[in-house]
């Protein structure tokens, strides 16, 4: 069969050359009708591709002899529409099975144009593909050709393609190159692409064959060639047809016969063909693998030009723009890396701010578009150094740590520090003093040794302090030069050695010269701001209730042996927006590393009981309370409380005992407390009673609590800074007892309260850890060892966008019946009956829809994390399991909105019980998801 193979070709061959003669004799092709030639084409098809070309000549004889010399069809267009007819004409004549008309897609066509504009060796980046300034920077933009050059000329039509006059080549250079580059190049793409698809009768064309059969002839030597051929033809040299005639030859040249493509096309996985993806990303992508294995520029040069191309085809509000913008600032940011060059760097910034305001595919690529965009200004920082841009690069990698997927903490973590690293190894100490000559870089000595040092310790120090000793504000720069002009750095230089135990003893005379006090209070009126005490002494300030009591906290600092002293009313810029958020971030650090905390409770007398502060109340105290490791209580005349000499009152039993009941924090958590989302509730709870001036700050002044830096929004309502803390919480910890409380839900998110007051109340049930006594048929163990390994592999809830998805075990409500409406309270009584459950009794403000059966739209559901599975891990007692689901639960009534839910009466605590004991074992989880 094999020898036959050639035989049977030239028979097919000569089967249609017959057709063809015979169909010509009896047809006469008309004006605007279609050849003879193109019924031989369909009879062709998927035989041998030589008709097709011949085809694709015999478009170029009648077509653009008579049409474009006529202007009947080229008249008042641009030269891309008049490449656009050419185009659709040659494409169908190979009459591909193309249902999705990729080879008649704007982003086919823009392919081929940029393949053209490579023939002058240009690098298009046009702002559409479409228009003609795609093709040739030297055509005027969406100009009609005819205005550029009359096209209706006195001369005869069947003189085809050439006759477009001398006149026209000279007013436009290159026009026929580019209109002889794109029906070469595009005949040999199509020719590629019939060899690839010929033994595919039934099966469609896809993107991946096109894009193969396209990087094929892109990257071969015989493309090459074809645009070397082309450029050097003289459009000057008078004759008939010699523009066709160029052509014809350049068509007539197999692609299949060169060793470039032949190469190519047997390197190719069949795989790919059936491949759907875009493919200027699929050609762009190729590429990038080629450059990576062989390390050449000028396939990164071609990819660049690629993504661009994909990127002007798909414009703002497209839904592969996101991915566009980041594979071009990608590329783009290969070639910085290798030329250093700023324009590159301005780029990726510009497409990358770009990209972070599409909406990403996933929160894991918003992640790394916004880390990429930080990355790509800290670099320029380090090119230019414009503190501007350090300040954004910080912005947007804080920003990028909202929602982030946990694998990538590490990640933003990582660039948030680097650019903070940069910004204080710049004001935190001073530019160091070389001579002008001396332009040579010094070995590390026993100096650099207290220098790093130095910088090691002032890292952890607030961004101001006030000197205790002279009551002048110092930024970091005044703070280390205030240790330079002091006796004990003076004696480290005097006794320095490069040695471990003189490093140890220098860092412990560093960090007790830096030691600090910071002031927790309640602000009350004329506290001095920065703006106020800036360039003064304090000391040298009257009047202001807010300032004396600055001057005792700075008395009191010193006579505690301390020389630094901090106070949130005027160690900030309050004016400055990234200062306060980096501010409000730290603060928790601060009074961690802080040597002392003083509080001052301004109504406190020496004879009356702290409990009843107003400072307990407040919402910032009680981050103060928890990070200070070494607190003291002042009453209001500065008398310590109780007259107790401990020179830590969080180690004083009897304090300690009041601030128990006065807060309801733990003995344990209030001398030893660590940050951190864990037992969330109980955090929450501790904030339920406590205020804020600023209703956002309540959510803020959680922050450091709960170790998230989350961007601060002032401005925003109370419930969104809530309902955003709360997102990361859940997220973060899996932690389903946040969810419950009883009250007002958030417009933020149903499942979430207008503020923290519900979370006053204890957790009202919570299910104990079963004894085991029971006992349990093997069935039933069986069943109950399968169940915990089924609960035991559900994801923890988290938030995805503003859905909460959630595993819950679900009860169907089977009916809804009203008792009565409280004419006094406007309360409705209602009768619930759910699947599984005993009949429940509730009183709520929400009008519930009554009836029965299965179109009811709410589900009782008790909310699931395997986190509650942690009770059982080490009882090791068969059924306890069993016995734990069997006991009453709180459960939340949930009202379906087709494909999502929604949380209704939240104002009532709904305490479920199971009915039958027996059934648990068939309980089930579904996962919801929570508007």
């Amino acid at each position: 069969m094999s020898q036959s193979a050639p035989g049977l070709r030239q028979g097919h061959k000569q089967l249609i050359d017959l057709t063809y003669q015979k169909v010509t004799e009896r047809f006469r092709p008309q004006t605007d009708t279609p050849s003879p030639v193109s019924i031989v084409f369909l009879m062709a098809q998927r035989i041998l591709p030589e008709p097709m070309i011949s085809g694709s000549i015999d478009v170029g004889r009648r077509r653009y002899g008579r049409m474009l010399t006529s202007s009947a069809n080229f008249k008042d267009r641009t030269i891309t529409e008049c490449l656009a007819i050419i185009h659709t004409d040659i494409v169908c004549v190979w009459n591909f099975n193309d249902p999705f008309q990729y080879l008649y897609s704007d982003e086919f066509r823009g392919l081929m144009a940029n393949l053209v504009g490579t023939i002058d060796g240009s690098t298009p980046a046009p702002s559409r593909l479409t228009r003609v300034d795609t093709v040739s920077s030297a055509f005027e933009t969406g100009r009609p050709l005819i205005l550029l050059a009359p096209l209706v000329l006195p001369i005869e039509a069947a003189l085809g393609l050439v006759q477009w006059t001398r006149q026209t080549y000279q007013q436009l250079p290159n026009v026929h190159h580019k209109f002889m580059a794109y029906i070469v190049d595009l005949v040999h793409v199509l020719g590629i692409l019939f060899s690839l698809t010929a033994d595919n009768d039934e099966k469609k064309l896809t993107r991946g064959a096109v894009s193969v059969a396209f990087n094929a002839y892109y990257d071969s030597e015989m493309r090459r060639n074809i645009h070397r051929q082309i450029q050097d033809f003289d459009y000057k040299v008078p004759g008939r047809d010699t523009v066709l005639d160029k052509i014809i030859s350049l068509v007539k040249t197999s692609p299949i016969d060169d060793d470039d493509i032949s190469s190519a096309l047997r390197r190719i996985p069949w795989e790919s063909l059936a491949q759907d993806d875009d493919w200027l990303t699929v050609s762009a992508g190729n590429l990038h693998g080629r450059s990576n294995r062989e390390g050449g520029m000028e396939y990164l040069e071609e990819i660049i030009i690629l993504r661009r191309a994909a990127l002007q085809l798909t414009p703002p509000g497209h839904p592969g723009r996101f991915v566009s913008l980041v594979n071009l600032a990608n590329s783009l940011h290969e070639r910085f890396i290798k030329s250093g060059t700023l324009a590159d760097l301005d780029e990726i910034i510009a497409f990358c701010r770009a990209a972070s305001e599409c909406t990403a595919p996933t929160p894991s690529d918003r992640c790394t578009s916004l880390l990429n965009l930080a990355s790509s200004l800290r670099e320029k920082y380090q090119k230019l150094g414009l503190d501007a841009d350090l300040r954004e690069a910080i912005k947007y990698a804080t920003a990028a740590s909202v929602g982030c997927p946990s694998e990538q903490d590490a990640l933003c973590r990582d660039c948030v520090a680097s650019c903070v690293e940069l910004k204080a190894k710049k004001s935190r100490l001073p530019a160091p003093m070389v001579r002008a000559t001396d332009t040579s870089v010094k070995p590390p000595g026993v100096k650099q040794i207290v220098q790093d040092i130095i910088a090691e310790v002032t890292q952890t120090l607030p961004l101001r302090l006030l000197n205790a000793y002279t009551g002048a504000l110092c930024d970091r720069d005044a703070q280390i030069s205030s240790f330079k002009d002091s006796a004990q750095y003076n004696e480290l230089q005097s006794s320095m050695r490069d040695s471990p135990e003189c490093k140890q003893s220098i860092h412990k005379t560093v960090s007790k010269y830096f030691g600090y006090t910071t002031l927790s209070h309640r602000w009350g009126t004329g506290e001095p701001l920065l703006r106020d005490v800036q360039g003064h002494s304090i000391y040298d300030m009257n009047d202001g209730e807010g300032l004396a009591k600055l001057q005792n906290f700075c008395a009191l600092t010193l006579r505690h042996g301390y020389g630094w002293a901090w106070s949130d009313t005027c160690c900030i810029d309050k004016d400055s927006s990234s200062e306060l958020q980096e501010a409000i971030g730290s603060m928790f650090s601060w009074y961690r590393n802080s040597a002392l905390t003083i509080v001052h409770l301004s109504d406190v007398s020496s004879t009356t009981s702290f409990a009843d502060s107003i400072w307990f109340k407040r919402g910032w105290t009680l981050q103060e309370l928890l990070a200070s490791p070494r607190v003291l209580f002042y009453t209001q005349d500065w008398s310590l409380y109780m007259k107790c000499a401990s020179p830590n009152h969080k180690a004083d039993s009897t304090i300690v005992a009041g601030l128990q009941k006065a807060t309801g924090i733990g003995k344990l958590q209030l001398e030893n407390f660590s940050p951190g989302v864990d037992d969330a509730r109980s955090k929450l709870q501790w904030a339920s009673a406590r205020l804020t001036t600023r209703a956002e700050d309540i959510a803020y002044s959680l922050f450091g609590i709960f170790r998230l830096s989350l961007p601060v929004m002032y401005g925003e309502t109370a419930q969104d800074a809530l309902g955003r803390l709360l997102t990361v919480i859940v997220s973060r910890s899996g932690d389903v007892s946040v969810l419950d409380w009883v009250g007002e839900a958030s417009s933020f998110h149903s499942c979430f309260p207008s503020c923290l007051t519900p979370y006053g109340k204890a957790v009202s049930l919570m299910p104990s850890v079963p004894s085991g006594s029971s006992t349990h048929n093997d069935a039933d163990l069986q069943k109950e060892r399968e169940l915990y390994n089924a609960l035991a592999q559900l994801p923890s809830p988290r938030f995805l966008a503003d859905r909460l998805v959630m595993p819950c075990i679900v009860h169907q409500v089977m009916r809804v019946k009203l008792l009565e409406t409280s004419t006094t309270t406007s309360y409705c009584h209602y009768e619930l009956v759910a699947s599984g459950l005993a009949p429940l009794k509730l009183e709520m403000k929400t009008h519930l829809q009554e009836g029965s059966g299965e179109g009811l739209p709410y589900v009782l559901v008790r909310p699931w994390s395997s986190k509650l599975l942690d009770l059982l891990v080490h009882a090791d007692v068969p059924g306890s399991l069993l016995e734990w689901l069997r006991q009453p639960f709180n459960a939340l009534l949930l009202k379906s909105l087709r494909t999502e839910y929604k949380r209704v009466a939240s104002d009532f605590s709904i305490i479920a019980s199971v009915e039958d004991p027996a059934s648990v074992v068939n309980s089930e989880c579904q996962i919801l998801e929570i508007v």
